[in-house]
């Protein structure tokens, strides 16, 4: 049986994370017709105006103007269970996937996108979000989205 269990636990800690390389993202959903969720690309932050989201030679543009809110969150990467979370929580530091929701107004259209960033981008992405979008009214701290929802 310890070695069943040691084999689990070791089994738990070897397993590949699903980590983005610094710089990429990933659209995870939204309203915006022909990107498909999961489609891996760049957040280029480096023009005044707007936020571009680059990948395989199509890029979505976002005016900072346009944009009414932002709101950064936290997931767990794995749901183990009680058990299992406290034995690998003694061990290591569990995962946590970042995303970014942002809602503005194109065309007369509400639209939204969600975006999986980096560990390291989510305060950097936020300090430009608040300086640049100076109409977005709802900033969310960051949060867990399993905590707003108990």
């Amino acid at each position: 049986m310890k070695r069943f269990l040691a084999f689990c636990v070791l089994l738990i800690l070897v397993l590949p994370s699903a980590a983005l390389d610094d710089g990429h993202a990933v659209y995870v959903g939204g309203t915006i017709p022909g990107l498909n969720a999961g489609t891996v690309g760049r957040l280029d932050t480096t023009a005044e105006t707007s936020l571009v989201f680059l990948q395989a030679g199509n890029k979505l543009a976002i005016p900072y103007s346009s944009i009414e809110s932002y709101e950064y969150s936290t997931e767990v990467t794995r749901h183990l269970g009680v058990l299992p979370a406290i034995v690998v929580g003694m061990i290591k530091m569990r995962r946590h996937r970042h995303f970014f929701r942002i809602s503005y107004h194109e065309q007369n259209a509400a639209q939204v996108v969600v975006f999986e960033v980096p560990k390291r981008l989510p305060r950097t992405l936020q300090a430009i979000l608040h300086a640049r979008a100076t109409s977005a009214h709802t900033v969310c701290k960051p949060c867990s989205t399993y905590a707003n929802a108990e």
